[in-house]
Formats: structure tokens, C-alpha cells, sequence
């Protein structure tokens, strides 16, 4: 099976760094600003080491160098061990100047010429590795988040099952979660804890479950729970996060807020989301009011 190789070049400031760590968060081993020389190792590497997906960055500093990258890319995609997929980053001129002199860095072809110039040379000096590759994308106007979502597309990475869900129930009478990107409050619904056949009993017991799912309000409740949910999470998605964190609290942890996070979570799940559920405070206190 040919190995994934994603090369990452193009202007100095467009945002590479930013291309790269799309592949880094998706698990392809990456190395930034690759030196030519060490090219030929890192590849040797790969093969010997089995790794499947790679990507690197490369900046160009010179003529030969960019006319050593444009040989290594024309004979990479003639050996059989590599898939190679060329990127090349944009950017116009009045962007660039913008974006370096609010970072207050030097263009690395600059030191002894204007800023513009320096933008020239180098442009001048990877004309001919922008024509070769596959894809190139003008972030001049493009968020950081429309490139990853932009990458994503285009090399099919943005999987739901690289993407993680985590419910969680918890008690408030022992603290909020600190790591809760969402804090849902279920204090409001219907209480078990008052049915002594279910006192003891938790949100994972079937008819602990049923009563609190029998209640008109929490039908109405969580209907809206779930597609204001989903419709989150799709979003925390395309923002270019790797995981979201819900946790539904109820006073003490054990019957409302389980039975919500249990029916989430199957929800979230079956729609293919790598989903993961815990419930915190289930066990603390059982005797101690729900």
C-alpha cells in the first residue's frame, strides 16, 4: 500500500504552519520547515518505519533549493511507495506586508532589502513549484478555520470518528466540572429520588430511566436538548476542534442527569460521532438527596 505524503510550501507568512497542524491534528506524522538535504532520510524513514501518512513543510530560500524540491516532487510521484500531494500557500502582497508588521518578523528574504522585495524574490523563486502542485489556497481573506475546514475537504479527513463526544452526569452538590465546554441543568425535571422504590436505584435502572422519561417536560426538554446538541457540536466540528465536552447536572448525579447524558449519549452516537460516557458522581453519597 503507497504511503500518504503531503508536501506543504508556497509564500513565507500565507500560513503553512496553520496547513501543517491540519494533518498533525488528523494523526499524520509531521515535520515543519523540512531542510532540503534531510529530505531523502526523513522519506528512507517512512518506509522503514511504516508510517502511512506524513506530511512536511518546506521553505524555499533559494534557486537551487527550489528546483531541488520541484526534481524530488516529479520523482516522488513515480515511486511506487508514495501517494504525493503537493499544497501551496497564497497570499497577496498587502496581506503579507499586513501580517508582518503586526507579527514584527522579518520576511527570511528581506534582511537586506525591503519587505516587498523580498515577497518578489521569493515568489519569483517558487513560481515554477506553485504549477506543479495540486492544490493552492489564496488565504488572503481566509480564516484559519475555512482553510482547515478547506483542507479537510479536499484530502477527506474531517471524519466523524476522529472526532470525539464526551456526556457526562455530575451532582452539583459536589462542583461543576471544570473541563465542561457545555454545562446542561436538568435540576427542573421531574425527581425520582422522592419514589422510594427508585430512591437507591440510578438513571442506569431502566425504570428510574422510563420515570423520568415518562414526564411531559422532559420529553419537551430534551427534544430541544438534542438538536441544540447536535447543531453544536456540528459547529465545534467545523471550528477545527478535535473533541466537546457535555455534562448535564442534576443536585446529586445519580437519576436525572444520568438518564439524560445515557439518552444523549445513543443519540449523539448514531450519528456517528465517537461518542464517550461517564457518570461522576453516580456512586458518591447514594443515601443523600438527588
Amino acid at each position: 500500500m503507497k504511503k500518504d505524503l503531503v508536501i506543504i510550501t508556497g509564500i513565507s507568512g500565507a500560513g503553512k504552519n496553520s496547513a501543517l497542524s491540519v494533518f498533525e491534528d488528523f494523526g499524520y506524522f509531521c515535520v515543519d520547515n523540512m531542510p532540503s538535504p534531510l529530505v531523502d532520510s526523513f522519506l528512507k524513514l517512512l518506509v522503514d518505519k511504516n508510517i502511512q501518512r506524513a506530511a512536511i513543510s518546506i521553505d524555499i530560500r533559494s534557486k537551487s533549493f527550489s528546483l531541488e524540491i520541484n526534481s524530488l516532487i516529479n520523482n516522488l510521484r513515480k515511486d511506487s511507495n508514495f501517494n504525493v500531494k503537493v499544497i501551496y500557500i497564497d497570499c497577496n502582497d498587502e496581506v503579507l506586508v499586513n501580517r508582518y508588521k503586526e507579527s514584527r518578523k522579518n520576511h527570511p528574504l528581506s534582511k537586506e532589502k525591503s519587505l516587498l522585495e523580498g515577497i518578489s524574490i521569493e515568489r519569483e523563486l517558487i513560481e515554477n513549484i506553485k504549477f506543479i502542485s495540486n492544490y493552492i489556497y489564496d488565504t488572503s481573506y481566509l480564516r484559519v478555520k475555512d482553510l482547515v475546514q478547506k483542507i479537510s475537504e479536499d484530502f477527506d479527513i474531517m471524519k466523524k470518528d476522529k472526532y470525539h463526544v464526551m456526556i457526562s452526569s455530575f451532582g452539583y452538590k459536589y462542583g461543576i466540572p471544570i473541563d465542561a465546554d457545555n454545562v446542561i441543568d436538568v435540576r427542573f425535571l421531574t425527581n425520582p429520588f422522592y419514589i422510594d422504590a427508585l430512591r437507591e436505584k440510578t438513571g442506569l435502572d431502566d425504570d428510574v430511566f422510563n420515570y423520568v422519561f415518562d414526564d411531559n417536560t422532559t420529553q419537551e426538554f430534551y427534544s430541544k436538548l438534542k438538536n441544540l446538541m447536535l447543531y453544536m457540536i456540528e459547529k465545534y466540528q467545523y471550528e477545527g476542534r478535535d473533541k466537546v465536552a457535555i455534562a448535564i447536572g442534576c443536585t446529586g448525579g445519580k437519576h436525572r442527569s444520568v438518564s439524560i447524558a445515557r439518552q444523549l449519549f445513543d443519540d449523539v452516537k448514531k450519528e456517528g460521532y465517537k461518542t464517550y460516557i461517564s457518570h461522576r458522581d453516580i456512586n458518591t453519597g447514594r443515601r443523600n438527596n438527588d
